[in-house]
This record gives C-alpha cells, structure tokens and sequence, in this order.
C-alpha cells in the first residue's frame, strides 16, 4: 500500500468517527469529504477501505436504508459514559477551570460529531466554583511515571497557618516516599505510599505538595511490609479509612438510630454486619482504622450513633466532648 493510501484510509476512519446511526456518510460524502484534505478518491477506493477497516475490527454497518450509507456503530465508550467522565472532568475542584474545560473537549471529541455538538450543549462549564492550580495536575503525571519506574518521589509539605499563610512542615524537610496508589476522595486527590524506611502506608494530599520530584531511589516493594497479597491490602486499606486518615485496623461495635442507616451505607457501603437491633436501632460491627478520621465522624453523627465498643474508643469520645463542653463553659 502506497503512502498516500495509508494516508486516506486514516483519513476515512476519522471521517466515519464523525458518524452514527442518524448521521451516516455516503461513499460520494465521504470522497467530498477527502477532497477538503486534498484527497482524491474514487467510490471504490472509498468501499475497499470501509472494507478494509471491517475486516480490521472497526464496527461500520451499512445503513438499513442503504442510500443513507456507513456509519460507526459503536466506539470505545457510550455517549452517557462520556457524559460522565466530563462531569467528573468540569467538577473536579483540584483542576484549573481551563484544564477541566479542555479535558471535557477531549473526551466530547470520543463521540460522533452529532454526539459531540450534544454532549457539549448539555454540560455546562462553569458548573462549580474552581480554586484548583496546575500543582495536582503535574503531581499527578509526575506520580504516575515514578510508578512506572518503580522510583521514590520526594517532596516537602505544606499546611496552612494560624496566619493564615503556607508553611512547610518541619521546615521544609523533603518527604522520601514510595509511591503506591493515587485516589480521588472528597474532590481531593492523595497519593498512598510509605515514608521512607517506615513499612506502613499513608496519605499525602497532592494540593499540599511542593517540590515534587522523581527519586534516584528504588521503592519499598509493597510485599516487603504487605506480604504477598499486597494489592488486596492496599485495598482494604483505602476502603477502611475514614476522611483519608490512617490508623491502626479496629473491630468496632455500633448502636445506630434506623434515621442514620442512608448515611451508614454512604460511608462504609456493604463492609459492614448488622448483628442485632434494639428499638429503633440497629446493632452493627465493621472493620475501620482508629485515629483522628473515625473520632470525627463519631463526633459529627454523635446524636445518632452510639460507640458499643471498643472502651478505648469510647473513653476517647468522652475525652473529646469534655474537653468540647469546656471550651463552651470559657
């Protein structure tokens, strides 16, 4: 095949990527369409590659009616799967309203030219309030080739002061960090990994991040602290966090008012046991890491959910309210 037939059987798979069922292309449409290239092409040049890329896989169909003629009938993804990832695109608060913007444009250009024109009608691109920068943007692309590469990541960590300004954690003190997982909690992104020689995982918010760079050092393999299943436990361990806070795996009894049960599946989904109900409650026992991410949300659903047990847990609660209910005596 000569150069310049590669080049128009490309060119005819991008024309039929415009298409779909109700907007078909015609052989004589598609050579019009070429010529804007500077193609020319004859009608059976134009059937023999429609051929050749069904042959290849590509699902082009005829039209029923077959004056209409081809059209793609299915592609990688579904006009309402997209939808769905441009939403997800445009409400992401970590992102820059330029960068949501131009990412929903990609994914929009995945549909057939019709779908496009609808997809971007109907989703609005100022759809929330954006106070995202490039900072999580390029931390995301810089985590995932460290990954790839099997490479530490360093970087220093901020958090904000009582003034009210940026500071470094531990003056500036760069984080050596084997980089595991990226998740999105919260309209936050985090990155799992172990600090340094520590063989315990933790978060690390990307828009806290600072100086990030890729490590001349080789990770901590997950299994030399995980064991073999190391994948299964990373999991567990982001589904049992609570508020992307880490602690120590705790078996915790409830007693939960049935008002609170839509809230209990928001939070934990099915990883939990009911093994009892008293009046209007429910009795529940689930696996949760104990810390400052589970003290929270007992504390802000704490007129609908009672702590069985742990004591420990309950003694903490109590410690904490008391100290709550003196600040309120000042």
């Amino acid at each position: 095949m000569s150069q310049s037939s590669k080049v128009k059987l490309l060119r005819v798979l991008d024309i039929l990527r415009e298409t779909d069922e109700e907007h078909p292309y015609t052989a004589n449409q598609i050579i019009k369409q070429l010529a804007l290239y500077g193609i020319e092409a004859e009608r059976k040049s134009v059937l023999r590659d429609i051929a050749t890329l069904q042959d290849y896989g590509y699902d082009i169909l005829l039209h029923a009616d077959n004056k209409r003629g081809y059209y793609m009938a299915s592609r990688e993804f579904e006009d309402w799967e997209l939808k769905i990832l441009m939403d997800a695109a445009l409400g992401a608060n970590f992102l820059t309203a330029q960068s949501s913007a131009a990412l929903a444009e990609k994914l929009s250009h995945l549909s057939s030219r019709e779908g496009q024109k609808t997809l971007l009608a109907v989703t609005p691109v100022a759809a929330s309030v954006k106070n995202g920068d490039v900072t999580t943007k390029n931390a995301v692309d810089l985590i995932l080739r460290a990954i790839r590469q099997k490479k530490k990541v360093g970087f220093r960590y901020i958090h904000t002061g009582s003034d009210l300004e940026k500071h470094e954690r531990f003056e500036g003190h760069e984080y050596p960090v084997s980089p595991y997982a990226l998740i999105w909690r919260q309209d936050k992104y985090y990155l799992i990994g172990s600090y340094g020689s520590y063989n315990k995982l933790s978060y690390y918010r990307l828009d806290r991040i600072r100086g990030l760079k890729i490590l001349d050092e080789p990770i901590v393999p997950m299994e030399d602290f995980l064991g073999a299943n190391a994948d299964r436990e990373l999991q567990a361990f982001a589904e049992r966090n609570i508020y992307n806070y880490g602690g120590k795996t705790t078996r915790i009894k409830l007693a939960v008012d049935a008002s609170m049960v839509d809230i209990l599946v928001d939070s934990f989904g099915d990883r939990f046991d009911v093994v009892g109900r008293t009046g209007d409650q429910i009795i529940v026992t689930l696996s949760v890491s104990d810390g400052w991410g589970l003290n929270t949300w007992l504390l802000q659903h704490g007129d609908s959910v009672q702590i069985l047990e742990p004591q420990s847990i309950r003694e903490e609660i109590i410690a904490l309210l008391e100290q709550i209910r003196e600040r309120y005596q000042e």
